[in-house]
């Protein structure tokens, strides 16, 4: 009996909540340890490299998304042939990704002058460092292909369970080293281990439960099929090539401008950033295999009802999330490292700013590869990320740091936003996306006038430290929950979600 989308979302959801919950609490001790032990221009090399390395990933781009896409009617079918035979296609184009990265990387080394504006004084080889980033990202493509099996089934949350052990263990043990010896090359040998572990366990417990996919015997994909996946992997690649190079170019530009120990100062912002969208990634990639599923049906009425659910759910979270990033950050960071580490209000709104529109994109993304949808628009964030460093280089000049966040928000909300729902909305509902920037806008309506109702009050209390940093978390909850239910309590958005979250409570209470 197959299980519902519902439970699979909610366990997906679930377990993804908690790891990542776990997995932040431990990230947190594992940067405290290291910024006392070897200090910020580590971070600023840390943070550099990942975004360079972030980059140069973008020769899997397309691949992972247009084989999972494929994945979602013969795993339906339970057509294990089939399922075998786009497997064995994964395996071989991510063995060839995995050495293209290697050979692109080692590539762009003589170009290391050019990027970095002053070499970090540190006591290792910035090139010995730079290879060991590049071996962690490489080795990761060899074994990956095994958990989109995983993924297409609806079980994400085996791989976050998996990732969670792997992660805790590598967290502890670099702690260890860090606290024995200080030594960076050690920290970082660590990383490949573990990353190789993660994949590994995932690829055994694949062929555990899906033994068929161990077996040699496979049909090789026709070449008409081959050029239909090639068709829309070319798509895909342009499209996520470019969503990265807006993603991942701030931290080059800002080392390029500013320096390294910049770069190593906005890293602890964009730890509590980053860490924040990937619980929840987590949890929203947790219903992503649910809506391919979804979308495999032909009722244009129900895709869109779903959509503009999502929308709102979207809005609730991101919405109150992107308020209290901006408000209390300075605070967090201020009781978590220190007066000196503090970056001030215009980097917080920029990067709440940010937060915003990224999460608000979910909706629109997730649609788009699981419809199918590769080719449309597929050169938009390509022509966004060129727009985001030519207005970065430009702001850089004027308002420093801010200038380079707060030009890729605007890029990606005016670009990205205005484009993708009327591709969606065309070819996937068939009605106008008019009621999509209605939506948008009136939610960004209310998200900024909830920041401003939410700022002027927390400024009225006089508190500082944890207890100053508490209190006005709680205060700005009740405000965004009180401004957020006045402004949509009448939308059938709003209805829809109540109405689900009962079912789900219901069920729940009805099994215990």
């Amino acid at each position: 009996m197959k299980e519902s989308r519902t439970k699979n979302s909610a366990r997906n959801a679930s377990v993804a909540i908690i790891s990542k919950f776990i997995y932040i609490i431990i990230s947190f001790v594992c940067r405290t340890i290291f910024i006392r032990t070897l200090g910020s221009e580590y971070l600023g090399v840390n943070g550099l490299f990942t975004n360079i390395l972030d980059i140069l990933s973008f020769a899997e781009l397309g691949i992972g998304t247009a084989i999972i896409y494929k994945l979602y009617k013969p795993i339906a079918d339970n057509d294990q042939e089939r399922i075998k035979t786009l497997l064995h296609f994964y395996k071989k184009a991510y063995s060839i990704i995995g050495i293209i990265i290697l050979i692109i990387g080692v590539s762009i080394i003589p170009f290391f002058d050019n990027i970095i504006k002053e070499p970090p004084n540190i006591r290792e080889n910035l090139i010995l460092i730079y290879l060991l980033f590049l071996t962690n990202t490489s080795i990761s493509y060899f074994f990956a292909y095994k958990r989109s099996i995983i993924s297409g089934h609806q079980k994400e949350y085996i791989l976050s369970i998996i990732t969670l052990v792997t992660t805790f263990i590598l967290d502890i043990s670099q702690i260890a080293i860090l606290f024995l010896t200080h030594n960076y090359i050690l920290y970082l040998l660590l990383q490949i281990m573990a990353t190789i572990a993660n994949n590994m366990i995932a690829a055994k417990m694949a062929n555990k439960m899906y033994p068929y996919i161990k077996e040699k015997e496979y049909q090789k994909l026709s070449k008409k099929e081959q050029k239909s996946i090639f068709k829309d992997v070319k798509s895909l690649f342009f499209y996520q090539l470019g969503y990265v190079l807006s993603a991942s170019t701030d931290n080059i530009i800002i080392s390029k401008f500013l320096g390294v120990l910049s770069v190593g100062l906005l890293s602890n912002y964009t730890i509590v950033t980053t860490s924040l969208k990937n619980l929840l990634k987590a949890v929203f990639n947790g219903i992503t295999a649910s809506i391919g599923n979804l979308n495999t049906i032909k009722e244009k009425a129900k895709k869109e009802a779903i959509f503009y659910q999502i929308m709102f759910i979207l809005f609730i979270v991101y919405g109150y999330i992107s308020i209290a990033m901006a408000l209390l950050i300075n605070k967090f960071v201020t009781v978590w490292l220190g007066q000196s580490y503090v970056l001030g209000i215009s980097i917080s709104l920029a990067l709440g700013f940010d937060f915003y529109v990224d999460g608000m994109r979910y909706v629109n993304y997730t649609y788009r590869n699981t419809l199918g949808l590769f080719k449309k628009g597929s050169f938009m964030p390509f022509i966004t990320s060129i727009a985001n460093v030519v207005l970065s280089v430009i702001l850089v000049n004027y308002i420093g740091m801010f200038g380079v966040l707060i030009a890729t928000g605007i890029t990606k909300m005016f670009i990205l936003t205005s484009y993708e729902p009327y591709f969606i909305h065309k070819n996937a509902f068939g009605t106008s996306p008019l009621r999509y920037y209605k939506f948008y806008i009136y939610y960004l309506f209310v998200t900024v006038l909830t920041f401003i109702v939410c700022g002027f009050i927390i400024n009225l209390i006089p508190l500082q430290g944890i207890l100053g940093f508490i209190v006005d978390g709680l205060v700005i909850t009740v405000i965004v929950m009180i401004i957020f239910i006045l402004a949509t309590f009448k939308s059938e958005q709003f209805k829809q979600t109540k109405e689900t979250l009962n079912f789900i409570l219901k069920r729940k209470l009805k099994e215990n």
